[in-house]
C-alpha cells in the first residue's frame, strides 16, 4: 500500500480503519477526525470480538483500539492480533487510545505490539502524528524483521 503522496503528504484516502472502543461517543469523535483527515473507509466495533471478524473479512490497514473496554482490553486484543498465524490481522498497524496514559501503560502498549499511543483527549494535530507515527513504526519493525538472520535449525532426535 502507497501512504505518501506526490507532495510527500499521506494520502489516507485509500486506506480502511477499524476503530474499537466500547464508548459509541469516542468512536463517532474519532470516525470524524478520520473523515477529515481524508479516509473514508471507516468500521466500528464495540467489542475485540467483533473487531476480528472485521479484519478477518480484510481491507483493514490500521486499527484505534482503546485500551479499556468491558469484554477484552485493548491490550489483550493486540496481544492476541500479533500472535496471530494471518499475517494480514498480525501486521496490521495499531494505535492505542487511553485516557490514563501512565508511562507504564505506554510501555506495555508498545511491549504487546503496539505500534503508537493516542492520549485522550486529542487535538487533530495529535491524532494525525500519532497515525502517520504508527504507520511509520510498524514499517520500520517489519523491515528490521525481515533483515533479521534466521537461526539455524537445532537436529532433533526422531
Amino acid at each position: 500500500m502507497k501512504l505518501q503522496s506526490a507532495s510527500g503528504y499521506l494520502d489516507l484516502s485509500a486506506i480502511g480503519v477499524l476503530v474499537l472502543d466500547d464508548n459509541l461517543n469516542t468512536q463517532s469523535l474519532i470516525a470524524e477526525v478520520l473523515r477529515s483527515l481524508g479516509v473514508s473507509k471507516i468500521h466500528r466495533s464495540q467489542s475485540a470480538h467483533s473487531a476480528r471478524v472485521i479484519l478477518q473479512a480484510g481491507g483493514i490497514d490500521l486499527v484505534f483500539a482503546d485500551i479499556e473496554m468491558v469484554d477484552e482490553n485493548g491490550l489483550e486484543f493486540v496481544r492476541k492480533l500479533r500472535a496471530s498465524p494471518d499475517s494480514r490481522l498480525a501486521n496490521v498497524v495499531v494505535v492505542m487510545v487511553s485516557a490514563h496514559a501512565t508511562e507504564s501503560r505506554v510501555i506495555e502498549a508498545g511491549a504487546v505490539g503496539a505500534n503508537s499511543f493516542l492520549v485522550k483527549p486529542f487535538s487533530v494535530a495529535s491524532f494525525a502524528r500519532r497515525l502517520a507515527e504508527g504507520f511509520a513504526n510498524r514499517k520500520a519493525t517489519l523491515e528490521a524483521a525481515a533483515h533479521r538472520p534466521i537461526p539455524p535449525a537445532k537436529a532433533v532426535e526422531i
